[in-house]
């Protein structure tokens, strides 16, 4: 396995930028306000990963794509409902996201969250997170994404919890056999987790070109798991120390119909934290599998670091 790429530095440097994000004053939050998460992609994945854990505390709060903002042209409605708009965009730089940030300029308070410095999304918000530290050279978003959610998960709580352990199971899981073998991937998980899956789902796509999905768990039975075939893997998120019965009857199902499964349970008593590392599963995932097909996981076929549009 080539580990060559500035991906996978970027995916195993995930506990230095923990420890960077500790080191920020978080954003704070208020049951008697109401906030609302804004990005694309994997920024909007972590609005909605965040909006859930976040209503669990009774705070008020929704997540939105910047391309349904414009679309539905809610910007009005987001800035009469909603009290704080986080827009979120690693590069500073997407189109969409700037957009909406031009039309809640000076209607409602902005904070921006960027992982750079001085970029035109910080020029648009009231207030910004510049987390340069987490920068990425590559392609694909990876463990700036852990930080992004780690600065928010500390202005709820300030729980200590490392990647390491992480990190070293996921990829004693991802075995050559189960790589070589496999080329359809399917996520599950409920909750906070159904957005983990969502971008797990995300990562592999855009890394390594493969078929992937991702549902709520027992969703999957209910008419996708007619896809089931020798070389698909499922991975179930688990918020359970153990899993729970109806996810070892769904992973016998998806065995005895050929399929593979991980059920990856919590690892600690407090499960909406680790939401921060679970994503990590599917980056190696979609490492590993662009390695092996001889893809470039740098720079995928495609794909920009940021989706910038014409006027």
């Amino acid at each position: 396995m080539d580990f060559g790429y500035k991906t996978y530095e970027e995916i195993i440097r995930v506990n230095n930028l923990i420890g960077m994000a500790n080191n920020l004053t978080p954003p704070s939050f208020s049951k008697s306000k109401k906030y609302i998460f804004i990005g694309c992609g994997s920024s909007y994945n972590a609005g909605l990963i965040l909006s859930e854990i976040l209503k669990k505390q009774g705070i008020f709060a929704e997540a939105a794509s910047s391309g349904e903002v414009l679309l539905e042209n809610t910007a009005d409605e987001i800035a009469r409902k909603f009290d704080v708009a986080f827009l979120l965009s690693r590069t500073g730089t997407t189109t969409e996201t700037l957009k909406v940030a031009e039309m809640l300029k000076g209607k409602i308070e902005s904070i921006g969250i960027t992982c750079e410095k001085d970029s035109p999304l910080s020029a648009l918000c009231d207030m910004n997170y510049e987390l340069d530290f987490a920068h990425e050279e590559s392609v694909v978003m990876t463990s700036s994404f852990s930080a992004i959610l780690r600065l928010f998960l500390n202005g709820i709580e300030r729980y200590p919890i490392s990647p390491d352990e992480y990190l070293e199971s996921y990829d004693s899981l991802l075995s050559e056999e189960l790589l070589k073998e496999k080329s359809h991937f399917v996520f599950l998980g409920c909750q906070e987790r159904y957005y983990v899956a969502k971008e797990s789902a995300l990562k592999v796509e855009e890394m390594s070109l493969d078929h992937t999905e991702f549902y709520e768990t027992l969703e999957y039975r209910h008419g996708p798991i007619a896809l089931l075939s020798p070389h698909a893997h499922v991975v179930i998120f688990s918020k359970y120390r153990e899993p729970h019965k109806l996810e070892t009857d769904l992973a016998n199902d998806i065995v005895s119909r050929g399929g593979s499964v991980h059920i990856l349970n919590a690892m600690t008593d407090r499960p909406e934290f680790e939401v921060q590392f679970l994503t990590l599963y599917g980056q190696l995932l979609g490492y590993k599998r662009a390695i092996l097909k001889g893809l470039n996981p740098d720079k995928p076929k495609g794909l920009s670091k940021s989706v910038i549009l014409d006027n």
